[in-house]
Parts: C-alpha cells; structure tokens; sequence
C-alpha cells in the first residue's frame, strides 16, 4: 500500500467514526462511540457530510435514514439548500434519492428538494438511499439536553428556523457582525438582520457602531438569556470544514489514480485546488494546516501536503478542532 492510499483510508477511517459518533448523538442506533463530539452538532452539515463521505459505509447510511425517517421535522430544508449551495457537498442523486425518502416517510415537504437538486447541485457517481432499503426503527428522538444537541434543543423551542442557529451562534461566541454571523450558520444575510434587530429591541442583545457596521453581543444583564446558558459550548464551522476535506480527498484521488505522474506534475495538481481548499478551511478556523504551501514547488510542496493531510486526520482523531479546547 503507497502513502497516498494510507492517507486516504486513515482520513476516510476518521472521518466515519466523527459521522457515526454524532448521529448516536443525536439519537442514531450504534453501538458505543469512537470519541468525544466536542462541538455543538450541526445536523445539515452532518446529513452532507455523511451523504458525500458515508456512502462506503452502509450501516451508517442506514442509520442516518432511520433517524431521518423518526426525526425528519427537526431538519431545516431550507437551510440544508443554503449550505448545499454553498458547499455542493452532496451529489444530485443522493439529494434526489433522499427527496423521494422523506417523502415517501410523510415528509411531503421534502418533494421539492428533489426539483431543486437537479437544477443546482452537480452530478455524482451513485445514490444514497440502497436498494431495497427498510428503516429499522431504532432511532431515537435526540436528547435536546446534550450541550452537542443544543440547535436541536432549540429548534424544538423556537421552531426550525434561522432563529435557533443564530441564539446558538452568539451564545458560543463573544461578539459578531451580522454578515460573519450569516455565513457561519448558512442563512440569508436579510434573515439573520432581521433577527439580530428583533433580539435587540428585545434587550437580548447589546451592540457596538464600527463604522458602517453592528458588532453584536448578548446582554450579560439580560434576564431571558445570559452567556452561561451556553457556558462550555463550542462553535464549529462544520459544512466548511468538510468542503475542505473534499478538497483533499479528490486531490488524493487525483494522485492515486496517476501513481506514477511525476513530482511536479504531482506539484502541479496540489497547487490547483490549493485556493479553493484554503478558503473553505479558512472559513472553519483551520486555515493553518496548509499554511505556506502556494509558496511552495516541486516535492517539498508534496510533502508539505501529505503532513498536512496528516495534521486533517489528527484532528478527526484526536477531535482537536478549531475553537473547541475547552
């Protein structure tokens, strides 16, 4: 086995156990968890994820439907579209499969995404749903009282919508703009002022004038939210961080399948996706994995991407991320 197909099995092998750990999270069937899920959970980015990376595994594809069949009205569709639009992390046949899934589990709101994915999202080489598959049953309703279910908790207080996940971002962070805080939780910029300016003649929230700009915090003197309520949470850009690992896994695949292409020409295929693939981790906090590398040629540029390969699948392993040490 060369280096480049170890990467990718050990990233791959990772990335599984992160999928499966958070749908047991949430309330998925499975037995025991590889680690901690030392983020709060973000259930589009998770169902992307596992559509784009967990089709190899069909227990936890299955999975994954099962709790989707139970917990189907606890997923925001609209916002599933904004963050497939923003990552084309999932294939249009995976999305149409899921489509016609939840429709036929009574989920007739979901017809639509069908529709929609094959004018927007890109080709992919399989589906989601296998053949013949049965739902088990098993699932759970998730427990809204885990800190790594807390969108999900308030979704069921506030309803699904960009609400939940704006609260959820300002009790994990210290303070934001609105535009930063738009693309961190995949809503439309207009619906997320709308809610800031509906928090803040609340008195939920305080705000700072830079300029042009608001610089939103929530009220410590509040007396309906207060900053320890969402004490020990962490934040993670997940739909961005997995965008970033799609990146890497194609540009392995690139080098897997042409195993005796040159070092520069190897050079060459890495320095490609380097803008994109910088970007998306960037947006997640992880921006110096692959820091200096488009400073860099030939096989010293190679193996800079191979440790920083490296450094992806210790931090799926160890479930080190950005922003989530306590």
């Amino acid at each position: 086995m060369n280096s480049v197909q170890e990467l990718q099995n050990k990233l791959r092998e990772a990335l599984i156990d992160l999928l499966w750990d958070q749908w047991r999270v949430l309330g998925g069937a499975g037995n025991g968890r590889s680690g901690a899920v030392p983020f709060v959970i973000d259930p589009e980015a998770l169902l992307l994820a596992t559509m784009r990376f967990g089709r190899t595994d069909s227990r936890l594809t299955g999975e994954a439907l099962d709790w989707l069949a139970r917990n189907g009205k606890l997923v925001s569709l609209q916002r599933l579209k904004n963050m497939q639009s923003s990552t084309m992390l999932a294939g249009t046949e995976c999305l149409r499969e899921l489509a016609g899934f939840m429709t036929d589990a009574s989920y007739r709101n979901w017809h639509s995404l069908g529709q929609w994915a094959s004018k927007t999202s890109p080709p992919s080489g399989g589906g989601f749903v296998p053949e013949g598959f049965q739902t088990r049953g098993m699932s759970q309703p998730p427990d809204c009282a885990a800190p790594e279910a807390f969108i999900l908790r308030l979704r069921a207080l506030f309803g699904v919508s960009a609400r939940p996940e704006v609260l959820a971002w300002l009790l994990t962070h210290h303070a934001g703009y609105a535009a930063e805080i738009a693309r961190d939780v995949s809503w439309f910029s207009k619906s997320v002022q709308a809610i800031l300016n509906e928090l803040d003649l609340s008195r939920v929230l305080v705000n700072e004038t830079a300029g042009k700009r608001k610089l939103y915090s929530l009220n410590p003197r509040s007396e309906t939210l207060h900053p320890s309520f969402g004490k020990g949470l962490r934040w993670f850009s997940q739909s961005w961080f997995y965008m970033g690992v799609l990146h890497v896994e194609a540009t392995l695949d690139a080098l897997q399948e042409s195993p005796g292409r040159s070092i520069h020409a190897q050079a060459i295929r890495i320095r490609e996706v380097l803008p994109a693939m910088n970007t998306a981790l960037r947006m997640a906090g992880a921006d110096k994995v692959f820091v200096g590398l488009n400073q860099l040629t030939g096989a010293t540029l190679v193996d800079s991407f191979h440790e920083g390969t490296q450094s992806i699948q210790n931090m799926l392993t160890e479930r080190n991320f950005p922003g989530t040490k306590t």
